[in-house]
C-alpha cells in the first residue's frame, strides 16, 4: 500500500510537467510571450527531471516521466530556436542599417561629380 501514493505522486509530477512542457512549447511559438515560454519550460524540465529520478529509484512505470522528459526538452529546444532566428533577425537588420549609414557617409564624403556631355557644335 506505501507504493500506490509514491506511485500516484510520480504520476501527478509527470502529468504536471507535461503540461507545462505543452504551455512552453505553445508559447514559443507566439510572438512577444517567449518569457511565459522560458518560464513554463523551466518549471516543466525541474519536475520532468524530479519525476524522472523518483520513478528510477522506485521502480515504476516509465512512460509518463519519459514523456514528461521529452515534451519538457522539445520546449526547450523550440525557445532557443525561436529566439535564434529572432536574434539573427535583428541582427541581421541592425547590421543592414549599419551598411546603409556607412554608405551615405562615404557618399557625402566623396560626392561624385556630375558627368558633363558635350555638346554638340551647330558649326557644320
Amino acid at each position: 500500500m506505501d507504493n500506490q501514493p509514491n506511485n500516484s505522486n510520480s504520476n501527478v509530477l509527470s502529468i504536471v510537467a507535461i503540461v507545462f512542457g505543452i504551455f512552453s512549447l505553445i508559447f514559443s511559438v507566439i510572438p512577444c510571450f517567449g518569457i511565459f515560454a522560458v518560464i513554463f519550460g523551466s518549471i516543466a524540465i525541474i519536475l520532468s527531471i524530479i519525476a524522472v529520478i523518483r520513478v528510477f529509484m522506485l521502480e515504476q512505470a516509465k512512460i509518463l516521466a519519459i514523456i514528461a522528459m521529452t515534451v519538457s526538452l522539445l520546449g526547450i529546444a523550440s525557445i532557443g530556436f525561436q529566439f535564434y532566428v529572432t536574434s539573427s533577425t535583428v541582427f541581421d537588420q541592425l547590421e543592414l542599417q549599419e551598411f546603409e549609414e556607412i554608405e551615405e557617409l562615404e557618399e557625402t564624403e566623396n560626392p561624385e561629380e556630375p558627368e558633363v556631355i558635350p555638346e554638340e557644335s551647330s558649326f557644320h
